[in-house]
This record gives C-alpha cells, sequence and structure tokens, in this order.
C-alpha cells in the first residue's frame, strides 16, 4: 500500500531554516583548537575528523560569522567529493572550511538524519552531479542547492523511522571504526615505548654519542642499536601514471592519493578500478606500505603520509604514480609493521615536509625517502614487535570487513527505505 505523503516536490531551501555558504578563503591553521570541515572532511553521513585542520578561537569565530555549526545541521561538500553530506554530531565545535556549505533543516518540517540520507540517495546524487560545473573541477553554486528538488515528504514519524533504521547501522559502523582505533592506538604506544622512549624488553642502556643525542634528545642509547638510513634497507617505486580512459568499472583495484589519510592509514572506500597496462612494479599487496609522494587540494595534507595495504580482492592492486610503494631488500632486517610506524612518527612527517618542493602541488623526491636518518633497533626486538601487533591488524582487518558488509546493506535499505517498496510506518522503533 502507497504510504500517505505530506507534501509534493519542492526545493530543499523550503524545509530548511538556512542555507550558508562558507569563506571564499583558506584558514590558517594550528597545531589545537576547532576543527575546520573543508571537503576530505565530509563523509557519507558522518563527518571524517582524522587529520582535520584546526583553527584558533578568533579564527573560528570569524569563520562562524554567517552562522555557527550545530547539532543535526548538515555540511554539505560543493568539490570533490562533490556531494558528499555530513550531520553534524552533539558536543563539537566546528567550522566551515573551504568549498562546503552549511544546511540546517527545519525540524518542524524533516528529520535531519532523514534529509542527510536522502540527499545521498541516488535520485538526489544524480541531480547533484547533473548540476555541477566546471570544466576541470565539478563544483555546485549555492543557489542551486537552495533550489535543489526534493522528491515527495512521508509524514515526520515515518521520517524519524527511516533515519533510525539507518542511524542503527551508522551506530554498528562507528562502534566497530572505534575499536579500530583502539588497536591502532596499542600499537603505537607499543611503538613509543620500545623505539622512542627505549624501554622495550631487554633493552640495555649506554652513553649516547653526539650523533645519537642530536637525533634523539636522549643522554642514552640503546646498546647495539645505531642511526642508519632507510634506504640501507628498502627501495622505492613510483606507481603507475594512469589514464583517465582507463579507469573502468570491471578494471583491477588501483590504490591512489584519495586512499591516503592525512597523518597516516588507509581509506578502504576510494580505491579505482584500472584496466589500463601496468609493470609489476606497480603492484601491491596486502601489508605492502604505501606513501603519498605529494599533496593535492581534494587530499588535503598528506604528503609522506604512509599506509598499509589492507586485504584486497585477489591479493594484488594497482598504485597511482602519486605513491611510493616501499620495498624491503632481501635481509632488510625491518618488519613492515614497524617500518610502517616507523614512517608514521612525527619526526618522518616533519622531514617529508621538509624536503618536499614545489609552488602550487608539494612533490617529495624518492631519493630524499632514502636518505631519512632513523634509530635502527635490534633484529630480534623488530621481530618481536611485528609479532606482537600483527594480531591487531587481523582484528583491525575483520572489524573493517564487518563495516564493509554493513555498508553494502544499509546502501541496499537506502533506496528501498525511500521508495514504496518498504513499508516501516507499523514497525515499533523508539525514536
Amino acid at each position: 500500500m502507497r504510504r500517505e505523503l505530506v507534501g509534493r516536490s519542492r526545493a530543499l531551501s523550503d524545509v530548511c531554516e538556512l542555507i550558508v555558504d562558507c569563506e571564499h578563503k583558506t584558514a590558517p591553521t594550528q597545531e589545537e583548537g576547532y576543527p575546520s570541515i573543508r571537503t576530505p572532511n565530509v563523509g557519507r553521513g558522518r563527518l571524517i575528523l582524522e587529520g582535520v585542520n584546526m583553527v584558533s578561537e578568533e579564527t573560528y569565530r570569524l569563520w562562524t560569522r554567517r552562522a555557527i555549526p550545530q547539532k543535526n545541521d548538515l555540511i554539505l561538500a560543493r568539490e570533490a567529493p562533490i556531494g558528499n553530506v555530513a550531520i553534524v554530531p552533539d558536543k563539537i565545535k566546528v567550522c566551515l572550511g573551504q568549498r562546503t556549505v552549511l544546511i540546517r533543516p527545519d525540524e518542524t518540517k524533516i528529520d535531519p538524519g532523514y534529509l542527510v540520507n536522502l540527499l545521498l540517495a541516488d535520485e538526489i546524487q544524480s541531480k547533484i552531479q547533473s548540476m555541477a560545473n566546471g570544466a576541470t573541477v565539478g563544483h555546485l553554486n549555492v543557489k542551486d542547492i537552495r533550489e535543489l528538488a526534493l522528491p515527495d515528504l512521508p509524514p515526520l514519524p515515518v521520517q524519524h523511522k527511516i533515519a533510525s533504521i539507518l542511524s542503527s547501522y551508522d551506530d554498528l559502523i562507528e562502534n566497530n571504526t572505534r575499536r579500530i582505533k583502539i588497536f591502532e592506538e596499542m600499537a603505537s604506544v607499543i611503538f613509543r615505548e620500545w623505539f622512542v622512549e627505549f624501554r622495550g624488553p631487554g633493552v640495555e642502556l649506554r652513553k649516547a654519542t653526539p650523533e645519537e643525542q642530536k637525533m634523539t634528545g636522549k643522554d642514552k642509547f640503546p646498546k647495539g642499536w645505531g642511526v642508519k638510513k632507510l634506504g640501507e634497507f628498502v627501495s622505492v617505486d613510483k606507481g603507475i601514471s594512469y589514464k583517465g580512459s582507463g579507469l573502468t568499472p570491471d578494471g583491477k583495484p588501483m590504490v591512489n592519493l584519495k586512499n591516503i589519510m592525512p597523518g597516516g592509514g588507509f581509506r578502504r572506500d576510494a580505491t579505482k578500478p584500472y584496466s589500463g597496462d601496468h609493470k609489476p612494479r606497480h603492484v601491491v599487496r596486502e601489508r605492502d606500505i604505501v606513501l603519498a609522494n605529494t599533496d593535492l587540494t581534494q587530499a588535503g595534507n598528506v604528503v609522506g603520509s604512509p599506509a598499509l595495504i589492507p586485504q584486497i580482492r585477489d591479493n594484488e592492486a594497482l598504485f597511482s604514480h602519486h605513491l611510493y610503494a616501499i620495498r624491503f631488500n632481501k635481509n632488510s632486517e625491518l618488519g613492515a609493521f614497524f617500518t610502517y610506524h616507523l614512517l608514521l612518527t612525527h619526526q618522518f612527517k616533519a622531514f617529508a615536509r621538509g624536503i618536499a618542493s614545489g609552488t602550487t602541488v608539494l612533490g617529495m623526491p624518492k631519493e630524499a625517502v632514502l636518505n631519512f636518518l632513523f634509530v635502527k633497533p635490534s633484529v630480534p626486538l623488530v621481530t618481536r614487535f611485528d609479532e606482537t601487533v600483527v594480531s591487531f591488524y587481523g582484528l583491525m582487518d575483520s572489524l573493517n570487513k564487518t563495516n564493509d558488509i554493513l555498508r553494502q546493506t544499509r546502501d541496499l535499505l537506502l533506496p528501498k527505505l525511500f521508495s514504496d517498496e518498504l513499508n516501516v510506518e507499523n514497525i515499533d522503533i523508539t525514536c
């Protein structure tokens, strides 16, 4: 039976209290402060706060003069990833970064959770993509966003139920994501304790040489360790320079710059399919390490950020020319997890940004990566570290797979909930 609708098609502005554009300039950033939400921070429904830019209180006030984002507001990306929209959670103060728009739903007319999912549904996403203009980078005009036509809306109680059903999937995904972060932090804590603070099992200290003291800032240095160049143990391959014509639906998965999280980590939803020609050096497999060698606006501050390749289809993927693959030399004495965490350190990040050059786009030469100086631990301790944290990464893989299944199920359910295919009016949900 067709459910009752409360209104015919209307513009987005008709069900919103306000729709406000961002400041059209880059906000000055600092280490701590208020999150500045740019397009890479706008996920599909939820904000992505890992590696988010921070701004001062003064900048926050200036950047929220038009409107202060509040709970249940939506933030829409006007450029890549164009059309992504996320809801602002409770107890967080954010401001708009460039190329975003703030949308405040009128909750007497539309449920914010319903609206964010409606905007992500295929029907509206198709309209958004068709409205995008720009010769090289598509973008949305605020006028078009305000006039975006919405389909018929069900009564508010039905909207609440649909939002609640979809939110339950999001909550499960978020809970698993928090658990993944805990495992990541556990591995990072062990790395810091053993290889930065020199408090690993069996480590004995001696007086540091001037070079060692300069590197570590410590008077003591582990016996049997040394200061080495990364290039003594690894080599570096650059990825494939691909053509747009090779991006086909059934191609081999290709890891690209958007897969790299600012600060380090792998985004599983950004892999592209590619069917063009490639060479063996352009291939990566599970537990390989890739490293961003450049920065692009839509990727954020990622130059020098590493990622571990997770479990992938056919255990083989290509990687783009914006990335380097770290290849271990024969008998390199370095493990994958140790090396990954070494590249996650503030020391390597500062080193990478220090050697990256370019007027508009930063580029990091692979020779410079090989010249990175680091504290080389004993082989048994490196081996023990990798054996200790491998179970953490196994659990993270399992949780990521669960999240992939939850997202797929949610995406299959989404169009059914916004059509007459599923009737939720008689479902008992506590909202």
